[in-house]
């Protein structure tokens, strides 16, 4: 079949040819003047084309990638055969042009004869005449010219003839063109010929399909060897299968021996297969919980007696119908509605149970408080989900009544306590004389026991609030030290009772958002309880930090006996305690803890425990941290950066400032008046007070004199932007601390503004470096140069004196212990630090890199190694900028200047 389709489609290709070279060979016939042998072009070159579009339905023999091959060629050959077309057509108009012209040219001639007289004239003009023809329909330009020129010399002189000759020669040289664009036509038609496309079409698919006939015989080859390959394998099967038939006959009759044996153990599993699903039926229709199945849509898939019971619907009604419509009542909340879905939806987790109390509805319109727990089955194929559905009408009304009764109970107990304790502390106290000492102890022991009863009354009261929601947290800016401290206050007398020491660690904690007294309670009760679970000459620890998340994280750490992991689900429940005898004699109503708890998670947070037994215990809570400028009243002071106020209205000078002291690490607050200037000085005062003098007329004096006069602001550095005149010197040097000629040299501003921040007294270094030699060599060069020093061995160290005195340069060795000088930069760069000027003087070589690390304000970079004690003090001079020329003369100005 394919070789039939072969010839086919190869005889076809062969008339293609045949048929483009005859319709060449026709375009050249009628070219001559010869009769054509096939008829009109234009129908040839439509079979042609009919031709080509058969051509498309390649033989099956040939592969996708080669048919695309061919049908290239064959696209190639349309397009050859459609320019032959479009130069069929321009021939055939240029032909029709030409024989216009030349029939035209034939009847000119011949009227230019009539007008010559018979003879000699008349003939020589037609001889002329047929020679222009003949020159013209062989394209000799020279012939024409040549008769056309003798014709012009045989009607000179002849005015009438003139005219007549000149459109002849238009005529004969239009002709003349029209028979060149003729033969290039022809020329272009015969350069690039279909027929030739038509061969290239025949040789690609021959080529095509002798590679086709190869694979085709290399595939029967592989097919042959495969063949053989497989008989050989089968034989080889056969030979094993006659070898092991007798092994399947004894294995058959193993094998049914075997099936008798399984047929009986499974027909006994059945049974009890059968009797488990009797026992499970059983425990299902005698369940007082209502069971319900479902399945992934949340469609009710079986029913149980007491879930017909709680709705109120036969099961034949529920079987089949959304459960969440079925269910739950319109009053339940949208995150509720939103966990039950959540809690049904295929990529829950197996034998995860979700319970919660909501509302749900019955068939009869009404509804009901129930316990919903819902969990998707451990099971293949699809999603399956039960869900127990219980009353808890009756519980309800349990716990309104109990808490009815625990309000009353506790308001009726509370003020005749109240006058007890009062009553006792005032005999106590002597108000009825002296009571003789078996008295006095009894009236304690009652006093004390009455405080533990009111204490007991007021943590009832706070829970009921807390359960019904109407505990009021007064949220508010509480400093962490600030609560810390009052909590020790409270439990002072009772750590030094039991013999316990009380120690806080919240250095940098800052302030939190929370309800001051609700969080001296929390702090309190943990405390206590620590102190009463602590062995004698032991230490309770309160800790208080800042964590990634913005948030402070508070632990209270005992020394204690710790608390076992199974007891500790306990902790945080109502009126719960620990069952050891060891628990029991140190008293308490246990309610704490869990008041504690609901406090804290009013705030936000939960209380976590950490404890090995032995090993006493941690309970851990996080508030979040108060954010800058979160306070009840915004203030203007930054405490890790000073605060400078610019007073000026020029809002360029404005802008230099503050791109300058931005730049140098200091916040920058702008005032365009002195009435908004002391606006911001009132809810905080900045540390400097910068002055343009262009508004310094009488109203800028009296704001500078009022500043002066106030005891918060008598001694604000104020520095003047102005230009220098002995009359305002004069006038308000007193006022000043500095004057900064207008327009300014930024480094004579930084320096006169770094003088105006610091401390009085003379210039402070601080000497960093682990090596006590070293700190008492660079103590004694430096105090020569009259500067004050104080030395620092580690990083920490070095960071509290900076932050406790901060100094006016800094040297600093990177090599140190706990932090090394890298830490200790980057700390510093967090405060008021970060404009300190440094040297870095260290016995290791800083590569461009460290040396960009350790930089604050102006920063030297020196080799223990290669810096004498000529450089090191001059380094030293240079940075302290002047402040050991001045010391001498600060106090008094200091003095003027109040």
């Amino acid at each position: 079949m394919r070789a039939a389709e072969h010839d086919s489609y190869r005889t076809r290709l062969r008339q293609l040819r045949v048929k483009s070279a005859e319709l060449e060979q026709d375009t050249l016939r009628t070219h001559l003047g010869l009769p054509q042998a096939q008829g009109s072009s234009r129908e040839t070159v439509a079979e042609l084309r009919l031709r080509a579009a058969e051509l498309r339905h390649f033989p099956s023999l040939l592969p996708e990638q080669e048919q695309r091959t061919l049908g290239a060629v064959l696209d190639a050959y349309v397009r050859a055969l459609v320019d032959e077309e479009l130069l069929l057509a321009r021939l055939q108009e240029q032909e029709e042009r030409r024989t216009g012209t030349r029939s035209d040219l034939e009847r000119r001639a011949a009227t230019l004869a009539e007008q010559l007289p018979p003879g000699e004239p008349r003939g020589r003009t037609q001889a002329l005449t047929s020679a222009v023809l003949a020159g013209a329909d062989a394209g000799r330009e020279s012939q024409v010219d040549e008769a056309l020129a003798s014709l012009a010399a045989l009607t000179a002189g002849k005015p009438e003839l003139e005219a007549p000759r000149a459109e002849l020669e238009t005529q004969a040289r239009a002709l003349l063109t029209q028979e060149r664009e003729v033969d290039a036509t022809l020329r272009q038609l015969m350069a690039h010929p279909a027929s030739l496309e038509a061969e290239r079409l025949i040789t690609t698919y021959l080529q095509l399909y002798e590679g086709a006939l190869a694979r085709t015989e290399r595939f029967r080859i592989i097919l042959f060897a495969f063949s053989l390959l497989l008989v050989a394998f089968v034989l080889m099967v056969l030979m094993r299968l006659a070898r092991t038939g007798a092994a399947l006959d004894a294995l058959n009759a193993e094998l049914e021996r075997r099936v008798e044996e399984r047929t009986s153990a499974l027909a006994t599993a059945n049974a009890e297969l059968r009797e488990s699903e009797d026992r499970k039926a059983a425990i299902l229709e005698s369940s007082l919980d209502g069971i319900i199945s479902l399945d992934e849509g949340g469609r009710i898939l079986e029913f149980n007696p007491a879930a017909e019971h709680i709705f109120r619907l036969p099961r034949a009604q529920a079987v089949g119908r959304d459960f969440l419509t079925l269910a739950l009542a319109a009053t339940v909340k949208a995150e509720q509605r939103e966990t039950v879905r959540r809690a049904l939806r295929a990529d829950a987790t197996p034998g995860h149970a979700t319970r919660l109390e909501l509302s749900c509805l019955r068939i009869d319109g009404s509804t009901f408080p129930a316990e919903l727990t819902l969990l998707r089955v451990r099971s293949d194929g699809p999603a399956r989900f039960t869900t127990y559905v219980r009353d808890i009408t009756e519980r309800r009304e349990v716990e309104r009544l109990k808490n009815e009764f625990v309000s009353t109970v506790s308001h009726e107990l509370r003020t005749p306590l109240t006058s007890i304790r009062g009553s006792l502390g005032l005999l106590e106290g002597g108000v009825l004389g002296e009571l003789p000492p078996p008295a006095q102890d009894m009236v304690r022991i009652a006093r004390t026991n009455t405080e533990r009863l009111i204490r007991l009354i007021n943590d009832i009261l706070d829970l009921e609030k807390m359960e019904s929601g109407k505990l009021e947290l007064k949220l508010q800016p509480v400093e962490v030290s600030d609560a810390i401290e009052a909590t020790f206050s409270g439990v002072q007398a009772m750590a030094d009772t039991a013999r316990v020491k009380l120690h806080a660690e919240a250095v940098g904690a800052g302030a939190v958002r929370a309800d001051r007294d609700r969080l001296i309670q929390v702090l309190t009760n943990l405390v206590s309880n620590a102190i009463k679970f602590s062995p004698q000459d032991s230490q309770v620890e309160v800790r208080a930090a800042r964590d990634a998340r913005g948030q402070v994280r508070f632990s209270v750490v005992d020394q204690g006996p710790g608390i076992p992991l199974e007891k500790r689900d306990r902790l945080f429940g109502k009126f719960q305690q620990l069952d050891s005898s060891d628990t029991r004699s140190k008293g308490g109503t246990g309610l704490g803890l869990a008041i504690s708890q609901a406090i804290i998670e009013q705030h936000g947070g939960r209380i976590e425990v950490q404890s090995e037994p032995g090993q006493g215990a941690t309970f851990t809570f996080s508030l979040p941290a108060l954010r800058a400028g979160s306070g009840v009243v915004s203030r203007v002071m930054d405490d890790s950066r000073y605060t400078i106020l610019v007073v000026t209205t020029d809002s360029e000078l404005s802008g230099l400032l503050r791109g300058l002291l931005t730049h140098e690490g200091y916040r920058v607050l702008r005032s365009p008046s002195p009435e908004e200037a002391e606006k911001l000085i009132e809810v905080g005062a900045p540390d400097v007070l910068v002055l343009d003098a262009q508004w310094m007329d009488g109203s800028g004096l009296d704001f500078v004199r009022r500043l002066r006069e106030e005891p918060r602001t008598r001694e604000l550095p104020v520095l003047m932007l102005a230009g220098r005149s002995p009359q305002e010197e004069g006038l308000v040097k007193p006022l000043l601390v500095d004057w900064v000629d207008k327009p300014f040299d930024e480094t004579r501003f930084l320096q006169a503004l770094r003088y105006a921040i610091r401390r009085p007294g003379q210039a402070r270094v601080l000497i960093v470096d682990d090596d006590a030699a070293t700190r008492q060599v660079l103590r004694a060069q430096v105090e020569r140069l009259g500067a004050a020093c104080y030395e620092a061995e580690d990083g920490e160290s070095a960071v509290a004196m900076a932050r406790l005195t901060p100094p006016d340069l800094i040297v600093l060795d990177v090599g140190l212990p706990q932090l090394d000088g890298f830490e200790v930069v980057d700390i510093l760069r967090q405060g008021k630090g970060r404009g300190t000027p440094l040297i870095v003087f260290t016995g290791r070589e800083l590569s461009s890199l460290d040396q960009n690390q350790l930089t604050l304000g102006i920063t030297r970079h020196l080799t223990k190694a290669r810096t004498s004690e000529d450089e090191l003090l001059s380094s030293v001079r240079e940075l302290l900028n002047g402040l050991l020329a001045r010391r001498d003369d600060e106090p008094k100005q200091r003095k003027e200047a109040s």
